[in-house]
């Protein structure tokens, strides 16, 4: 009686499963990290990455470590986000993944004396590696598609400055405008729909996913 691994099919078969129980585990960071990240569970949010991990957001770039205790700063000081996680496609390749999920990112903030709300609509471009037997997230960088700016009270206008609304890429650019004027300095030049930067990004994930090791 042949044992899963002792003959072609068992092993086929022991592939498949392993590769199955990578992608679930790879899913369940991507979907913990956003409800700890919004729901402030700081300790599971370190999880999600690995010790050298990198963050980049719009009004951050630097070690995820970093991020996290920032995060916490703003929770403490009021601010409101909250991030929606879709589905993911998961490139994988021995200990490595490229992983990319569609996500919604909401923040509210006082603009101008009004209550409002920026949407923006995107993916997280994220480099995965198994650490230690975890999967974990090495590197992080949202790619940002779209996005709007609305008042919370319908009856309310918005005012917008258009060269300050202007300076940021279409794809970011009302949440930028938002969050400049709450006090956040911008990340300039993120991965955009058909950007230079989305271009270099996945060039250089996909080098990365084919390196041994």
């Amino acid at each position: 009686m042949s044992t899963l691994l002792s003959d072609g099919v068992g092993a086929t078969q022991a592939a498949a499963l392993q590769e199955l129980l990578d992608r679930a585990a790879i899913t369940r960071v991507v979907q913990d990290w956003g409800l700890a990240r919004d729901a402030g569970r700081w300790s599971q949010l370190r999880a999600c990455f690995t010790a050298d991990a990198t963050m980049h957001t719009t009004w951050f770039v630097g070690s995820a470590a970093e991020f996290v205790e920032r995060s916490i700063q703003a929770a403490l000081a009021g601010v409101r986000s909250q991030h929606f996680i879709g589905a993911a496609t998961i490139t994988l390749r021995g200990n490595k993944a490229v992983v990319e999920t569609r996500m919604i990112l909401m923040l509210r903030a006082m603009l101008a004396g009004e209550e409002v709300d920026a949407t923006c609509w995107g993916r997280f471009h994220d480099r995965f590696v198994r650490d230690a037997g975890v999967w974990r997230i090495k590197q992080r960088v949202p790619v940002y598609e779209k996005d709007r700016l609305d008042p919370v009270n319908p009856a309310a206008t918005l005012h917008l400055d258009p060269d300050l609304l202007a300076r940021n890429p279409v794809g970011y650019r009302h949440l930028a405008y938002l969050q400049s004027q709450v006090g956040a300095a911008i990340t300039p030049g993120l991965p955009t729909p058909d950007s230079t930067a989305l271009v270099h990004l996945e060039a250089a994930s996909a080098a990365w996913l084919a390196q041994e090791g």
